[in-house]
């Protein structure tokens, strides 16, 4: 019931990983990378060791920083790369995972590729002209009060989540429950960490026929903000709801296309901020599109991105390498 291969011969290990991929999915989706969403608990793991590296930019559209009151203030700007590393072991009827992220911010050298992506397509570019190329600037004020800020290159240890996840089923029809905790292992005032311990709960499924897999993940998440947290200015709740809906596709026909397997998803996320910002305060949805192929059985790539709304803005390319 878990997706990809862990110790088998090659050959084997091949055909389970996309066996797996196809009928399992993305059953450890990517959460929202923009910074104001990374404090927040991981999504609900499968419990299997695993290393990825994800590389992000991040972008909030110009002249829509401030709220209409001129007290909060959102700016987004920066680049941004994430090493995860899942350990995982068997407890009673389901697995322990540890997730531990690490994070280096910086202004980053991807903004001249973002902007040639879109001059090509006759695309907009939201404003990214009228700013320093390769500026690093995370800052969230609500209420005239600073919450976070990261203006520096730095490199930080985020919140580490510690889950317990139950399978059930096999790849054909199955699913999963589970919950996490995720502990203050960073500081709070450039969004390593809210500061409180963090709480999720979810639930996922999958169910194949043929070629084709439709699979889903919804998971309800709570904020631990301690008393005094810069944070409960821009959060008034602490709760908030997110899930996803995916379909995966493996092919078997002849060449290389044998073994193929391609998966898209779509994450919708509430938000628990109200800061008069719509950028942050809004619900968002983001698009997931990940491949695999049997001659790389123990990797996966993909990429993350707004699908179309543009409520929190950033983009995402990752690999990740199932041991």
């Amino acid at each position: 019931m878990w997706r990809w291969p862990m110790t088998w011969t090659c050959a084997r290990a091949a055909a389970l990983a996309m066996a797996g991929l196809a009928a399992a999915g993305q059953e450890t989706p990517l959460n929202n990378r923009a910074v104001w969403f990374r404090i927040f608990p991981e999504p609900l793991p499968e419990g299997v060791n695993s290393l990825a590296l994800e590389a992000s930019s991040q972008f909030l559209r110009t002249g829509s920083e401030t709220s209409a009151d001129g007290r909060s203030r959102a700016v987004l700007d920066g680049e941004d790369w994430q090493l995860t590393a899942d350990l995982a072991w068997p407890l009673g009827p389901g697995r322990v995972n540890v997730r531990f992220r690490g994070v280096n911010s910086s202004g980053g050298i991807g903004d001249a590729a973002v902007a040639s992506f879109h001059k090509a397509l006759s695309l907009p570019d939201g404003g990214r002209s009228q700013v320093p190329r390769n500026r690093l600037d995370y800052e969230l004020a609500a209420n005239g009060r600073t919450v976070a800020e990261l203006r520096r290159p730095a490199t930080r240890l985020l919140g580490t989540d510690v889950a317990y996840a139950v399978g059930f089923g096999d790849r054909t029809a199955g699913g999963r429950v589970g919950a996490s905790v995720q502990l203050p292992t960073g500081s709070d005032r450039d969004w390593s960490t809210d500061g409180g311990i963090n709480g999720m709960a979810g639930v996922a499924g999958w169910r194949a026929w043929g070629r084709w897999t439709l699979h889903g993940q919804l998971e309800g998440v709570y904020l631990g903000l301690p008393a005094g947290s810069a944070f409960r200015e821009a959060m008034p709740r602490r709760t908030l709801g997110r899930g996803w809906v995916g379909l995966g596709y493996r092919d078997e026909g002849p060449g290389f296309w044998r073994g193929f397997a391609l998966d898209v998803t779509l994450q919708y996320h509430q938000s628990p901020y109200k800061t008069g910002v719509a950028w942050i305060d809004l619900p968002g949805v983001q698009q997931h599109w990940v491949v695999a192929h049997r001659n790389l059985p123990r990797w996966r790539f993909g990429i993350s991105e707004d699908a179309g709304n543009f409520t929190n803005p950033d983009i995402t390319l990752f690999a990740i390498y199932r041991p």
